[in-house]
């Protein structure tokens, strides 16, 4: 998933060069690419997780619960990352014909 993100980054990064008036600010791009700084940590961490998951003793409770929290920020952390990437998109796709 983390590579169609930056594949539909660049797409779109593509089509708002080609628009007469630029729908994305060149601040709202930047502030993107530094997320997808942020999103490939995330991702390292996430799989550090999954791995202490799959190891685990399962018969401590309070380890399992405590992983499975960070598990779950993570993906909330990843939601996040798809949910701005998917701003762009809805701004691109309401304003490309107009300003083209």
């Amino acid at each position: 998933m983390q590579e169609e993100l930056l594949r539909t980054y660049n797409v779109l990064s593509r089509l708002n060069d080609s628009c007469q008036k630029k729908v994305i600010s060149q601040e709202e791009l930047d502030e993107q690419d530094s997320n997808f700084d942020d999103l490939r940590k995330m991702v390292v961490e996430l799989r550090d997780i999954l791995s202490k998951l799959e190891s685990s003793d399962m018969q401590s409770i309070d380890e399992t619960v405590g992983t499975l929290l960070q598990l779950h920020l993570k993906f909330s952390d990843y939601i996040w990352h798809i949910d701005q990437i998917h701003d762009l998109v809805k701004k691109l796709a309401g304003n490309y014909r107009d300003s083209y």
